[in-house]
């Protein structure tokens, strides 16, 4: 039956709810008797297969059309199309006319029978989806592009009119994005209850489902960072989940229902990264040794300098994972220079390297350099004799008793600097000895002006009292 009812065609009509009388009264309705008792009924098909008789043509038919209007009721902006289901074919019958039930097989009709509207259907990868207004289609997909790659870094993706240049420094940046899946839309039909809104369809590309299944409600204490925190989303994806608040005040969303359903996309965002990372390409060190020079002293003549390698790598991600990664290039982009520097050989007797060596066993500082006021030196905890070394070549200067040191030896290194070891308990050494690095000169102890055992060191550059005089010695180790 071909058979269109449009909206326009209805305006003002009264709908009523068929009420169907018994048996006796459809036989009496309209029924046709031929001759030796036989009567004309209808067999209905539906889906090629029997589903009863009825007696009454006029009264199927005005079933259907009540139908037709019922559905149109209920979905007023569709229109509704006579099922292509159902079959009706006349025929003689000797069966007695008070056994066929029309409401019975009209019921089966009501339930089975195929009535549809006209519609797209949007076929994403395998699923289809019957949806009048195909534009959420598109916009939801750009939504979804926009939401793995920025709107700036898409809108570049799309102006062809101005490639995306390489990268020439360290940096990253978006160079393709598409979706993987087929999207086709074609005009078809479909069961009026089976069409999406525009809403619904968005649901379905975003969570897989036509209606939210978690919403929460904007109020006086509510942000949308704070709701997106709160339920596992960032503030781009609650925006992408409700479109409708992007670009509103705070006033504007109080009472306003959200979205907070997580992101569960049935389309697969692909997207393309270039990431360019430059390298450095560490230079080597040549040592030319030279006699005349002392030992431990240096002298660049080359300064050493890195090159650069730069690697190139196209990263792909789907919905922001990351799926494969290609190095496309790799290219010096400059020769490292070696280093060259001049080292003395020449050893002098009592002449420092300036290559220190820890003055004991302990490592323990126990106070700092400046840890009062006047302490340019450094405190290293220590047992009553533990050994006290020279810390460099040098010439002994003095090794005597001071009110305020104790115990003290003075070490001229020859090369511009000064050591000094306090409060010790013994002294191995005298004025004028000549001592290597690492040389046991002493003992440690409390004597002078000294609250405990410990070694009290000074690298000077001056025997004064000066400040400038006296750096701080871990700046040597």
């Amino acid at each position: 039956m071909e058979v269109v009812m449009m909206k326009k065609k209805l305006v003002g009509a009264v709908i009523a709810t068929m009420m169907f009388a018994n048996s006796q009264q459809q036989v009496t309705h309209a029924q046709t008797v031929t001759p030796n008792n036989q009567h004309v009924v209808y067999r209905i098909y539906i889906n090629d297969e029997v589903v009863g008789l009825i007696n009454n043509k006029e009264e199927y038919d005005t079933f259907i059309e009540n139908h037709m209007k019922e559905l149109l009721q209920q979905y007023p902006d569709q229109v509704i199309y006579a099922p292509t289901n159902v079959r009706v074919e006349e025929e003689v019958t000797l069966l007695p006319v008070d056994s066929i039930d029309n409401q019975a097989v009209l019921s089966q009709v009501a339930e089975k029978a195929d009535f549809k509207t006209s519609t797209n259907v949007v076929t994403i990868g395998e699923q289809k989806f019957a949806v009048k207004d195909t534009a959420v289609v598109e916009s939801t997909l750009m939504d979804l592009m926009k939401y793995y790659t920025g709107t700036e870094n898409l809108a570049k993706i799309m102006d062809t009119e101005n490639p995306i240049q390489a990268l020439s420094e360290t940096g990253s940046q978006y160079i393709g994005a598409k979706v993987v899946e087929p999207v086709k839309v074609e005009s078809s039909y479909a069961a009026p209850d089976e069409v999406l809104t525009t809403d619904q369809m968005r649901r379905m590309m975003l969570y897989g489902q036509k209606e939210p299944q978690q919403t929460v409600t904007f109020g006086e204490d509510s942000s949308l960072w704070y709701i997106a925190r709160d339920y596992g989303l960032t503030e781009e994806e609650l925006i992408l989940l409700n479109p409708q608040v992007e670009g509103l005040k705070w006033g504007e969303l109080l009472g306003m229902e959200l979205d907070v359903t997580p992101l569960n996309p049935i389309i697969h965002v692909q997207t393309e990264q270039e990431k360019v990372n430059v390298a450095p390409i560490s230079y080597e060190t040549e040592y030319i040794d030279d006699e005349t020079m002392l030992k431990g002293q240096t002298k660049v003549t080359q300064t050493g300098q890195n090159g650069e390698f730069l690697t190139r790598t196209k990263v792909e991600y789907v919905n922001g994972e990351q799926t494969n990664s290609t190095v496309v290039e790799e290219t010096q982009l400059s020769e490292p220079v070696k280093e060259v520097i001049i080292r003395g050989t020449k050893v002098v007797s009592g002449v420092g390297t300036g290559n220190w060596v820890w003055p004991t066993t302990s490592r323990n500082v126990t106070c700092g350099y400046l840890c009062y006021s006047g302490h340019y030196a450094i405190d290293i905890s220590a047992s009553t004799g533990q050994s006290v070394y020279a810390a460099d070549n040098g010439v002994v200067v003095s090794a005597s008793y001071n009110a305020a040191y104790g115990n003290v030896i003075l070490i001229n290194h020859k090369n511009g600097y000064y050591t000094r070891y306090a409060h010790l308990n013994s002294m191995n050494v005298k004025a004028g000895d000549i001592v290597e690095a690492g040389q046991l000169i002493g003992g440690a102890g409390n004597t002078g002006n000294s609250t405990g055992t410990h070694l009290h060191f000074e690298i000077r550059t001056n025997t004064g009292s000066q400040p400038s005089y006296a750096p701080n010695p871990l700046d040597f180790y």
